[in-house]
């Protein structure tokens, strides 16, 4: 039998290799891998996964990727950069402090001023102590103005504690507690420490505060203070003519009155004032007074005129009547009329030969010629220079002169006067003659 040509025999198309299913599969598998590469070079890999976080509350300060960031690959064989470290914004200008703060923990003023106050003076100081006292005045001062006003409350308190002679206290760089305070406002300075000096002038019964006070007030603003200054000195030299200052040596009043003069101050009526209670401070000052202005008022005292001492009113202007007139005429007046005991006149003889006064002890007593004095009348304490061997054969010769008149114009009978006279002239003439 024969079969058709164009129909194949079912056995045969059984046996013939599926095509389409695997056509299919793989064209499927073909858009995945496309999607998946896409996707791949579309996005940034992964980060790891943070770390959980730690008890700490401070949140993380690392900050997200920015959209479309893509890290940059690295080349083959390289390793990849590291990313930086996030970097915190700068704390705003304003924030910043003007001045660093000091180092440790600020002390209390008020415990500064315990620790000064605990030596009282009493009793010796141990190193540790002076170590201890120092640094808290250190810290006193370096705190400004805000120890002011427990530095002017202490001080308006008008108590102190004297280390002069404590064993010890060498190592404190301070004679006294007034002391230290009075310099710790001078070294802090600013208008609140003037005006805590000024305060303190008005109501300190303490001399040397006055002086110590003067001097930084006028190095500060020369001539500014000078009523404030004279104001002070006034009223502690009132109090201390009624007793009112517990006897204490006024010598500081007088050498502030003397500088203020130097500077230009009228204080030619205060000497005279009070030349009753300090006459030889009172002379001394009176005979160093610019141009001399204290003439007139030294002659009156000498004169027995006016309160004083006569005989320390004599020896201040034997001391200038070399160079002054005035003051050698008064001294021949009063010669030739008797007015001056044999005793006191006597006593003008060295001044005559170059002896000079000076307030307070003297300025180098190593240098010898000095003589210092004491007179418990007004608890005064002041010195002299024997400068006749620094004189020049012209100055020899006019004091020689000077001797020559007195002793022709005071009596025959005024022998201690005659002699002690006679002993300057030749001692003048011994140093004439080399």
């Amino acid at each position: 039998m024969f079969l058709p040509m164009n129909k194949a025999p079912k056995a045969a198309a059984s046996r013939r290799p599926p095509v389409i299913m695997p056509a299919l599969m793989l064209g499927a598998l073909v858009i995945v891998a496309a999607i998946a590469y896409k996707g791949l070079h579309s996005r940034a890999p992964e980060r790891p996964a943070a770390p959980p976080p730690s008890n700490s509350a401070a949140p993380s300060t690392a900050p997200a990727a920015p959209p479309g960031y893509q890290p940059i690959k690295p080349r083959e064989g390289t390793a990849a950069p590291a990313e930086p470290s996030p970097v915190r914004a700068p704390a705003p200008i304003a924030a910043i402090p003007s001045s660093p703060p000091p180092e440790g923990p600020r002390a209390d003023p008020k415990e500064l001023i315990s620790v000064l106050t605990a030596l009282d003076g009493k009793e010796p100081i141990t190193p540790e102590q002076a170590q201890k006292w120092k640094e808290s005045l250190q810290q006193l001062i370096h705190q400004g103005a805000v120890s002011v006003p427990l530095i002017q409350q202490f001080l308006a308190q008008n108590q102190d504690a004297n280390y002069a002679g404590v064993n010890g206290a060498g190592a404190l760089g301070y004679g006294s507690l007034r002391s230290a305070m009075l310099d710790a406002l001078a070294q802090i300075g600013g208008p609140e420490s003037t005006q805590a000096m000024l305060q303190t002038l008005q109501s300190s019964i303490f001399p040397t505060d006055i002086s110590t006070l003067a001097k930084t007030l006028d190095a500060q603003a020369p001539g500014e203070y000078q009523q404030a200054i004279l104001a002070a000195v006034r009223q502690q030299l009132s109090l201390g003519a009624m007793d009112q200052l517990g006897g204490a040596n006024v010598l500081p009043l007088f050498q502030v009155l003397a500088s203020e003069a130097a500077g230009g101050a009228s204080i030619t009526g205060d000497l005279a004032q009070f030349a009753e209670k300090w006459p030889y401070y009172s002379s001394i000052a009176l005979a160093g007074l610019p141009d001399g202005a204290g003439v007139p008022s030294l002659i009156q005292m000498a004169q027995g005129t006016t309160p004083g001492n006569q005989a320390a009113a004599a020896q201040a202007l034997a001391q200038i009547a070399a160079q002054n007139t005035d003051a050698l005429n008064a001294l021949l007046d009063l010669a030739k009329g008797g007015q001056l005991p044999d005793t006191v006149l006597a006593q003008i003889a060295p001044y005559l030969g170059g002896r000079t006064y000076q307030l307070g002890p003297p300025a180098d007593p190593a240098a010898g010629g000095y003589l210092t004095f004491h007179m418990a009348n007004g608890n005064q304490d002041f010195s002299a220079y024997d400068g006749g061997g620094a004189l020049t054969q012209a100055q020899i010769s006019q004091r020689l002169s000077i001797i020559d008149q007195i002793l022709q114009a005071i009596p025959s009978t005024d022998t201690a006067t005659q002699e002690a006279l006679q002993q300057q002239r030749n001692g003048l003439a011994a140093r004439q003659a080399k």
